[in-house]
């Protein structure tokens, strides 16, 4: 059904909440084109996956996310160990890190927010490229607070 979307270039976000309204949990990632790369659907219970379709922070390095839909949680990477540290010291906020050998890679922050698509897509939009570690920080928190 949604194989079509790989390729492409990515339609807007509404659309594409119109079109996996009846999911649960949807991630779209782009490649370093800007074209849809992968599409991850789950409908799986939030007890046993409830970051199921967010991908190793492996391929975070080559693939950007554009949309995600999590049920009861917002999630975003960050490529800057000091801006996950400085949010998870937060109550409720958490971040899964990944590294090579003893180099730190990217990271997901997540924190529980249930059905909040526009704090998400605010999230995702954070450029991390032209700020500051502490206009991150700030952004995110912002959003967070909105």
């Amino acid at each position: 059904m949604i194989s079509w979307l790989i390729g492409s270039s990515p339609p807007p976000w509404h659309y594409l909440n119109d079109l996996f309204k009846d999911y649960r949990n949807v991630a779209v990632y782009l490649n370093v084109y800007g074209n849809i790369e992968l599409v991850k659907v789950s409908d799986i219970d939030e007890f046993y996956a409830p970051t199921s379709v967010l991908i190793s922070g492996y391929h975070l390095l080559t693939l950007k996310p554009y949309y995600i839909k999590l049920k009861k949680f917002i999630a975003f990477p960050s490529k800057r160990l000091k801006v996950i540290r400085s949010l998870i010291s937060r109550q409720k906020w958490r971040a899964m890190e990944f590294y090579y050998k003893e180099e730190f890679l990217v990271g997901w922050i997540i924190y529980d927010c249930e059905d909040c698509i526009e704090k998400q897509r605010l999230h995702l939009e954070v450029d991390e490229d032209h700020l500051t570690d502490e206009e991150i920080i700030e952004r995110h928190l912002k959003i967070y607070n909105s």
